[in-house]
């Protein structure tokens, strides 16, 4: 999250929600389009400048999603209904058909300010230059001269032939487990791939859990495995 202030200094608040992952046997929602529908000028701005850090840098250009925009200015109205930042908690369901999704936020007296300030935040600039990342949503709220900003990242999720090949999972995956399985697990939730099942993946899986409304108590049993891929 990346808020300015009226002198134009910055200061992080939080890290970016980092890209889970979870396919799921469903099309594509959302239309690419070169420009949404009723898009203004500043996220016009803000999509033209993130795709300009990609491509200088020879990443591709995230194509804009309609479901992701969607998503953006909603989160984008929130915050700036009251006046606050802070991420979207609902965003892994309210966006579909990911593998792989992100968010950043942030508000400044401009688009060009809380761009630059979200390019020299570190998980900020991850997002924005993902090489996984192919889709993007951004939403923008202007009021009382300050611009709130979401914007939502989308790796799309595999068709689902592809994700036949994970159905016969049937162990189980807790504290102390290693192996190739639990470096696929931590990819999918955006940690580093150690392969060992410590305290940090077993934290992450249990707030993953309860995200899809579940108890959980962070082990990934065939249920948590068929959710997440």
């Amino acid at each position: 999250m990346i808020a300015i202030n009226p002198s134009g200094a910055y200061r992080r608040l939080a890290a970016a929600l980092t890209a889970v992952a979870m396919v799921l046997a469903a099309l594509l929602t959302g239309a690419v389009t070169a420009r949404p529908a009723g898009a203004n000028t500043a996220e016009d701005a803000f999509t033209g400048m993130l795709n300009g850090e990609r491509t200088a840098r020879g990443v591709p250009a995230l194509s804009t999603r309609s479901d992701l925009v969607a998503a953006a200015r909603g989160q984008a109205a929130r915050m700036a209904g009251r006046n606050q930042l802070f991420h979207n908690p609902n965003l892994t369901t309210d966006v579909r058909n990911w593998r792989g999704v992100g968010e950043n936020v942030g508000y400044g007296p401009s688009a060009a300010t809380v761009h630059n300030a979200l390019m020299n935040s570190a998980p900020h600039r991850a997002n924005i230059l993902d090489r996984d990342y192919t889709e993007i949503g951004i939403g923008v709220v202007v009021r009382d001269g300050r611009v709130w900003v979401a914007q939502v990242f989308r790796k799309p999720a595999r068709a689902a032939s592809a994700s036949r090949s994970y159905a016969s999972f049937s162990h189980t995956l807790r504290f102390g487990s290693k192996g190739n399985a639990v470096q696929r697990v931590q990819k999918r939730l955006g940690l580093r791939t150690t392969g060992y099942y410590g305290r940090a993946t077993k934290h992450a899986v249990t707030r993953f859990q309860h995200a899809q409304g579940w108890t959980g108590r962070g082990n990934v049993g065939p249920k948590t495995w068929r959710r997440l891929f």
